[in-house]
């Protein structure tokens, strides 16, 4: 390992080689409750600087562990799935290709974050929008879809907005697609399946390769956009708010793309510090306490959030649609537009504190969300992190990982069946109150038949006690949810050895060809299967 540092230096530089032991500074903590432990870290600086590494890697045989900026709260941070590797960090990798713009199409390396592309687009007067999520600015664009991130805006799966990629395999040859092979990068970029046996997605959640560029589509931003609320008033509404959800999408696409639905514990984690002297004997916020907070914040017991997206009569008559769907709720959906918000925001920071009370905070909080459902990158999850830790010390700039945050996430597939996602919300409750975890969940439509569901597991990772009960109570999270048929679509660095089954066809089949192209097991050993 020594002289394959040594190498490494003499490739790219020794400012570019993080020791072991300084890891922790450059990069935090896993937010899992685990070391960051790895052999050392690499930052190159350009294509040619990985393909050299990977082909020393294979020399020296030395795993490599490619991040593109690490920011994947919740998963694992830039830890490896095995500690024996070394980080290829490609957070410095950050061209854009935009020779396809003009037909909405773009190219971005692994360093380009969603707050990267959206200066880049405004700097040059593009109207598109990023692909946001709720893991905030930082986070590379190229790394959430090849974990098949998902949004709320139009195009809601990252991956699917994929159409082409390049890489470096294990042998440090150069991977393209064969239209690209024969000349034909222009409409390679344009059309996802290429020709042939469609290879792309083996380097999704997989180990083939390091990705160093993608092409991805981006949607225009619409000349009408406007959110949608709806306030539930019972829990009892969860069921009927599922059946009408799903008519919404099957009649409205293309209008409406994800929804999210968030119980009242995950909205006062935005709104609300937490109340630490208010628990119960479980360890969680006792109900009636919660109940007085959310009465204090104008919460409901379930809150839907979604967006209306096209041309202003289009978006006009699906309200009428989206009213006439919801309309046993027992609740009026509310349509806000980002301007709307704005105007409210400048006249109410006009008024005595006195006369408005909460109202600028809850605004303020309904502006960041505004801004994801615009596609513009927003901290407005982000705090979510800190909750347990007293909030955030900073107004922006948040990095859960080098704030000593501890959050892992649960984030399961759920039939959008009524039946079945109140059977799976009843065991998240039961679940989390088991382990003194607060159940703190969000269902996020993928499309008419199905949702994933968010549950952060947020703890002190400076107390040991704290961080067994985390990774406990996933592990039950992760059993109880099999029995209904809902499991995770992504899985923490640290955990997927939960998830890979020996004796499985599907398992023995990913175990052939990783080593098959990485007889050596030189990139990203252990991460799902490899």
């Amino acid at each position: 390992m020594e002289a394959f540092f040594r190498a490494a230096e003499e490739l790219i530089g020794a400012e570019a080689v993080v020791a072991a032991a300084d890891l922790s500074g450059q990069y935090g903590s896993t937010t899992v409750g685990l070391n960051l432990d790895a052999a050392g870290a690499l930052r190159p600086a350009g294509v040619g600087e990985v393909q050299a590494l990977v082909r020393l890697a294979a020399e020296r045989g030395v795993p490599l562990y490619p991040v593109s900026t690490g920011n994947n709260w919740g998963y694992g941070g830039a830890a490896p799935a095995r500690p024996d590797s070394v980080i290829l960090d490609l957070s410095r990798l950050t061209g854009i290709d935009d020779r396809h713009l003009d037909l909405g199409v773009i190219g971005v390396e692994p360093g380009v974050t969603q707050q990267g592309l959206h200066d880049y687009l405004q700097a040059r007067g593009l109207d598109y929008m990023v692909p946001v999520h709720g893991g905030g600015p930082a986070c590379s664009l190229v790394g959430n879809a090849l974990e098949r991130g998902y949004g709320i805006t139009p195009h809601t799966d990252h991956f699917a907005a994929v159409t082409a990629l390049e890489a470096i395999l294990p042998g440090g040859e150069y991977y393209r697609t064969p239209m690209t092979e024969q000349g034909a990068q222009g409409v390679d970029a344009l059309f996802k399946w290429g020709v042939g046996p469609y290879v792309d997605g083996l380097f999704s959640q997989g180990h083939l390769g390091v990705v160093v560029r993608m092409w991805l589509v981006l949607a225009p931003r619409p000349r009408r956009i406007e959110s949608f609320i709806l306030r539930l008033p019972c829990e009892e509404s969860l069921p009927g708010a599922v059946t009408a959800l799903r008519e919404v999408l099957a009649s409205l696409p293309g209008i409406v793309h994800g929804i999210n639905l968030m119980n009242a514990r995950r909205m006062l984690s935005m709104m609300a510090p937490y109340p630490a002297d208010q628990l119960d004997a479980a360890g969680i916020v006792a109900d009636e306490h919660l109940q007085r907070l959310a009465s204090r914040h104008r919460v409901a017991p379930w809150t839907v959030l979604g967006a209306l997206y096209g041309e202003p009569e289009v978006v006009k008559a699906a309200r009428r649609v989206l009213r006439r769907r919801l309309k046993d709720l027992g609740a009026r959906p509310l349509f806000v537009s980002p301007a709307l918000v704005e105007r409210l925001l400048g006249w109410v920071g006009q008024l005595p504190s006195v006369l408005v009370g909460r109202l600028p905070a809850m605004l303020e909080t309904l502006y960041k969300g505004q801004r994801i459902i615009l596609g513009e990158p927003a901290e407005v999850a982000l705090p979510l992190a800190y909750w347990k830790l007293g909030g955030p010390q900073r107004a922006q700039g948040l990095h859960p990982a080098r704030d000593g945050c501890g959050i892992l996430w649960y984030a399961p597939l759920v039939p959008l069946r009524s039946e079945v996602v109140t059977a799976y919300v009843d065991m998240v409750h039961r679940v989390c109150r088991q382990y003194g975890m607060e159940p703190l969940i969000t269902l996020t439509t993928q499309s008419d038949r199905c949702v994933d569901s968010t549950v952060p597991l947020l703890f002190d990772p400076r107390r040991e006690e704290e961080v067994q009960r985390a990774r406990a109570c996933y592990g039950a999270l992760l059993e109880a949810g099999r029995e209904l048929g809902c499991v995770p679509y992504r899985y923490p660095a640290q955990e997927m050895d939960r998830l890979v089954e020996p004796d499985s066809p599907y398992w023995a089949l990913v175990r052939r060809l990783s080593r098959a192209a990485d007889p050596r097991g030189i990139i990203a050993p252990g991460r799902y299967g490899g």
